[in-house]
């Protein structure tokens, strides 16, 4: 295995001091006092059970490498708590920004509805239009709508060209809610990424 305070370390992140535990506690002893003081110091950093297994079976209670493996894991306690403290404010304020970005995206969304159906409903209205135009060229105008027969008569510009107008401008919307639904999605993916790694890292966080 990988010696010194590098080892240590290389052992802790890739699980090797959960195994180590594990082991019988006479063969775990002997191994241990292989050790020199400065690699058992910082292998009893590494977790609660080593600390207090070195502390009763391989060190001398009341000794200053005891006194010293003692302060040492309590130190390396509280700096991977403030680490982990500091990560999660990283985290926390993520996913405020990740939710205020969404707030708005949304909020433009509902615009951009409210807009595709008042284009709509004006596009329909005047398509009626034209046609009680139609009728009043055709047919007696007595069935034909009045509020239709104004809609002719009062739009600026050929009933066709308005239509056409109307019809770019829903695409346009179409194209542009697409855009902010697809923009939603994605937030909503980053936001439960963080919100888990928010959720393992307290999980994983020694208690103070």
């Amino acid at each position: 295995h990988g010696s010194g305070a590098g080892g240590v370390e290389e052992g802790r992140k890739d699980g090797g001091m959960e195994r180590l535990v594990e082991l019988p506690e006479s063969l775990l002893c002997e191994l241990l006092r292989k050790f020199d003081t400065p690699e058992l110091l910082a292998l009893a950093c590494t977790c609660r059970k080593l600390n207090e297994f070195v502390g009763a079976h391989v060190l001398e209670p009341g000794s200053e490498e005891y006194r010293k493996t003692k302060e040492a894991f309590l130190r390396q306690k509280l700096n991977r708590q403030r680490k982990a403290q500091r990560k999660a404010n990283i985290l926390e304020c993520e996913i405020q920004d990740v939710n205020r970005e969404m707030r708005t995206l949304k909020e433009e969304a509902n615009e951009l509805r409210n807009q595709e159906r008042v284009d709509r409903k004006l596009y329909q209205e005047i398509g009626r239009g034209r046609s009680a135009g139609i009728a009043l060229k055709t047919w007696a105008p007595a069935p034909v709508s009045v509020w239709h027969k104004k809609v002719v008569e009062q739009t600026p510009v050929s009933v066709d060209s308005r239509m056409e107008d109307l019809a770019a401008k829903l695409k346009v919307t179409k194209l542009l809610l697409k855009n902010v639904l697809q923009r939603m999605e994605t937030k909503k993916r980053k936001l439960s990424v963080l919100e888990e790694s928010l959720s393992s890292l307290k999980r994983t966080t020694p208690k103070m």
